[in-house]
């Protein structure tokens, strides 16, 4: 694969995420303005886009589903079983029990329980901590790695479909369409039926909802091609397209806009291509933000600072932890995949 922005694009997604999260969690009146600049839906989404695209070259590079899944298990699980364990430990020392009410309350163990099989939604919050934030909920952030592992599991079968046909465009087009029925088939529900309306919102965060977007990444993948012949008019009518569908809040050709503009910044600034030299640290930044600012609000750091000055510590502190999480952590399994391929 030729070189890119992906590491650089996921930076800034994972920073946009932060950003979104302070202001939505501290809820700080000097920070609200920037609510309308940071936009955490756009950024997961963008994830997701990104994710179709290289995971979809990786699969079909791979040949072999037993490494495939090897390899998308020692990325995504060292850091993920990590950090849940370790909120679990250490946020005891902030929880309004003791510790031996806290470590022998049953909600503890089904936090474990649910946020290790990436059902968070079952459970996102620990016994006596961050009761009085604005949500309990440990790390809000997790319920995208549900979404990612199902799309790891998933991607082998719709490979094989997709390699079942000839016109591999109607394919792409019938599941892209599927995704939207889902999508807009709950939300017709949740109007229909507002009393459900929390539990269709739960459905829509689960893959199918966001099939449309790991489905346009997919199919820039295996086009490409087609993509660098036109890139340029492609380009420019993405961004009309994205940018009327942005304003009148529609998702029905954003996710594809979204993954031609994002496919054209990956492979059109060559000055960004070595961004991620040191280290992927936008996963480790992801991951580990939400409880780093639950604990920030939860010690009213907001109202005893100036917020300005809280964020910045929270942004310092966090991609301390990314580091030493990629270097620590996730690298160093990575390492151990790449030694027994060659070995």
């Amino acid at each position: 694969m030729q070189k890119n922005n992906f590491d650089f694009l996921r930076f800034v997604f994972a920073l946009i995420v932060v950003l979104s999260h302070i202001v939505d969690l501290s809820q700080h009146p000097d920070l609200l303005f920037l609510k309308k600049y940071f936009d955490s839906h756009l950024s997961v989404t963008g994830f997701f886009i990104i994710s179709g695209y290289l995971i979809a070259g990786s699969y079909v590079n791979t040949k072999d589903t037993r490494k495939y899944f090897v390899k998308r298990a020692k990325r995504l699980l060292p850091a993920y079983i990590f950090v849940v364990l370790f909120a679990a430990v250490m946020f005891s020392f902030i929880s309004t029990q003791t510790f031996a009410t806290y470590f022998s309350s049953p909600q503890l163990y089904k936090y474990l329980l649910s946020n290790l099989s990436f059902l968070n939604f079952l459970q996102p919050c620990l016994p006596g901590v961050f009761g009085s934030n604005l949500l309990c909920t440990v790390n809000g952030a997790l319920w995208t790695i549900k979404v990612e592992v199902s799309f790891y599991l998933f991607l082998p079968i719709l490979i094989y479909i997709i390699h079942r046909f000839d016109r591999k465009f109607w394919v792409f087009g019938l599941l892209y369409f599927l995704g939207l029925s889902y999508q807009f088939g709950l939300k017709a529900l949740s109007l229909m039926k507002p009393e459900k309306a929390a539990f269709f919102e739960v459905l829509q965060h689960q893959l199918p909802g966001f099939l449309t977007y790991f489905m346009a990444g997919i199919s820039l993948y295996y086009f490409k091609d087609i993509f660098q012949k036109y890139r340029n008019s492609l380009s420019l009518i993405s961004l009309l397209v994205f940018v009327i569908e942005y304003y009148f809040n529609w998702e029905v050709f954003r996710p594809m806009a979204m993954a031609i503009l994002i496919l054209y910044c990956a492979t059109g600034f060559k000055f960004l291509n070595n961004f991620g030299r040191y280290g992927d640290f936008s996963y480790g930044i992801y991951i580990y933000h939400f409880p780093i600012i639950q604990t920030a609000v939860s010690l009213q750091l907001f109202q005893l600072y100036p917020p300005f000055l809280v964020g910045f510590v929270i942004l310092v502190c966090l991609g301390t932890t990314a580091y030493v999480s990629w270097n620590l952590l996730e690298k160093r399994f990575l390492q151990r995949t790449l030694h027994r391929q060659n070995s």
